[in-house]
């Protein structure tokens, strides 16, 4: 068996060695991955195994949950990456990492997706709420796409075990890469920290219309009860999804969608008389601090949907703004397409008039402009002179004027429908069947901006995780894998969650984690386990004999954040002081 690990710097002419092992963030992940108490419920959820095992699989199962928490390596760099570190803090030891292989990790995967991961992940998720006192009166929902790799087989029938293998297929992907097969990832959220609490894997070609009564049923049982607000897109705006939720004592919100006859009503309202807005929430710009505070208000208008749900108007001078560039950049992208039209009119596949006004329609259509512009059709005659006869011109060739028609497209700007059009600027509905006694437009409003957190943890799950286009050996294995992937993005959330609370608590606005010791306002878990990446631990060795330890020094910064997550540092050698 090849080493993993690095191996010990010689000292010449004095017969000793330096063995340098590093010890990471991995001090930080520990206590958290102990309170989830992940070794406990992956023993209970693999039951017994067999003691022949010479590594445990839930100790390969710790190690992937590391790895991905601190540094996303394939599954044939994970033994070296392990070997890198002081197995102590792997709760290992030198022989338990040198079995480590991408052999036993995929076997592992195996066994896992062998486990029951839904009663798994609710029973984690339920301990981490009450070890951390989790507030789980919101519950956020939001998806994106996974992209794999590789070969999968289609069929979705039935497991010999009755289970149904995920479907590896192409869809919409929101990474957009159609040419990748995909499946669909479903990420749910609580208020509190934005730690997750949920998750879910579809079927590549599966929509967000069919996820949601699953999922809420699933948060009910995690809740114990009804009494929480679930917040999704547009996509949970159907009667048989807001019906069921509504039906079993639940509350939602969510976005009204563009297609929905009170949104189109309300419109068209606008556009005759301009509704009355009230100033609600005035926020500091999310980029530039020398931009102007983004306004919002909200329509003192009582209007319901076609079930009855409480729908209510907002507008904002951000969204205003960008409504407002996009139509004007999508009405001058179709009048340079139809001039160039226009230049080409006569030429090819442009010489009726039929063939002129279907290249047109199609230009408005791709445009989205068809409402704004209309096309209409000038002739003109044009002009060529030809040779009378055959053979080659000379002297004497006569020459006759040749007269055809050009069909011209001219656009026209429907003054009416872009005045109509602009009068909703900035204007997006909110759907709920919360009372307005229990929540006023504003705590509305600011519910459903929470939103933003769950897709920064669908960043976070494609950056500091690093979940990219992999190739698996078989499409069980994905299962299993994308579960030690929601555990990494939960501890991550959990120390998030906690550093932001303790530099609230001290007053700290800012830590310095950013290069050329920029400040940073929230920290995020990749920053703080980075910090702490570089730090080793030295043991000095002669004939095998160890004759001193001695760790990197910790930085004031570095110390800090360990106070502030109430983390010891002894781990890294440093002295209680």
């Amino acid at each position: 068996m090849v080493s993993t690990r690095p191996p010990a710097e010689d000292i010449p002419g004095a017969g000793f060695t330096l063995e340098s092992l590093q010890v990471g963030g991995h001090p930080i992940l520990q206590p958290f991955v102990k309170r989830l108490g992940l070794r406990r419920f992956f023993e209970e959820a693999l039951g017994r195994l067999d003691q022949r095992l010479a590594l445990s699989p839930v100790d390969a199962a710790l190690v992937l949950v590391r790895n991905f928490a601190l540094s996303r390596e394939p599954l044939y760099g994970v033994p070296e990456w392990a070997g890198r570190f002081v197995p102590e803090q792997l709760e290992m030891d030198a022989r338990m990492v040198e079995l480590l292989n991408d052999d036993r990790l995929g076997r592992t995967l195996d066994r896992f997706f062998l486990a029951d991961l839904r009663t798994l992940t609710t029973r984690i998720v339920v301990h981490m709420v009450s070890e951390f006192g989790l507030d789980l009166s919101r519950a956020h929902n939001d998806s994106t796409t996974i992209t794999f790799s590789g070969a999968y087989r289609r069929s979705s029938a039935p497991r010999a075990d009755g289970r149904r293998t995920l479907r590896v297929a192409h869809g919409h992907n929101k990474d957009h890469r159609p040419d990748l097969k995909q499946l669909v990832w479903t990420l749910t959220v609580a208020g509190d920290g934005a730690v997750p609490v949920h998750y879910n894997v579809y079927d590549g070609n599966v929509t967000d219309d069919r996820t949601h009564i699953q999922t809420w049923q699933t948060l009910r049982e995690i809740v114990g009860s009804t009494r929480f607000l679930y917040v999704a897109d547009s996509k949970l705006c159907t009667r048989e999804q807001m019906g069921h939720i509504a039906g079993a004592g639940g509350h939602f919100l969510t976005v009204l969608p563009r297609t929905r006859k009170e949104d189109m009503l309300f419109r068209s309202q606008l556009a005759e008389q301009p509704a009355t807005w009230e100033l609600i929430w005035e926020r500091t710009p999310l980029r530039r601090k020398s931009d102007p505070p983004e306004r919002f208000e909200a329509a003192s208008v009582a209007q319901t949907s076609s079930e009855g749900y409480r729908i209510v108007w907002f507008r904002s001078s951000e969204k205003w703004k960008r409504d407002e560039r996009f139509r004007q950049d999508c009405i001058d992208a179709a009048r340079f397409q139809i001039q160039g039209l226009r230049e080409r009119a006569g030429r090819r596949e442009l010489k009726t008039r039929e063939q002129v006004v279907a290249a047109a329609r199609d230009i408005l259509e791709r445009t989205g402009t068809g409402q704004f512009l209309t096309v209409e059709i000038a002739e003109r005659s044009r002009h060529v002179h030809k040779q009378a006869g055959p053979g080659r011109p000379g002297r004497n060739t006569a020459y006759v004027r040749d007269i055809t028609v050009v069909y011209e497209p001219v656009v026209v700007p429907d003054l009416e429908q872009i005045r109509a059009a602009a009068a909703a600027d900035g204007v997006f509905p909110l759907i709920t069947n919360v009372g307005s006694d229990t929540m006023d437009p504003l705590q509305i409003l600011q519910t459903y901006k929470y939103q933003s957190f769950v897709e920064k943890r669908h960043e976070q799950l494609k950056t500091a995780a690093e979940v990219a286009p992999v190739n698996f050996k078989t499409a069980e294995r994905i299962e299993a894998f994308l579960f030690f992937y929601f555990v990494a993005v939960l501890v991550h959330a959990l120390i998030e969650r906690d550093v932001r609370a303790a530099m609230t608590a001290r007053k700290i606005s800012s830590i310095p984690l950013y290069p050329e010791g920029r400040k940073c306002s929230a920290p995020t878990a990749d920053k703080i386990l980075a910090l702490f990446e570089p730090l080793r631990r030295h043991r000095l060795l002669r004939s095998n004999k160890l004759v001193q330890t001695f760790y990197d020094d910790l930085s004031d910064i570095q110390r800090l954040v360990l106070e502030l997550l109430n983390i010891s540092a002894k781990p890294y050698g440093a002295v209680p002081q």
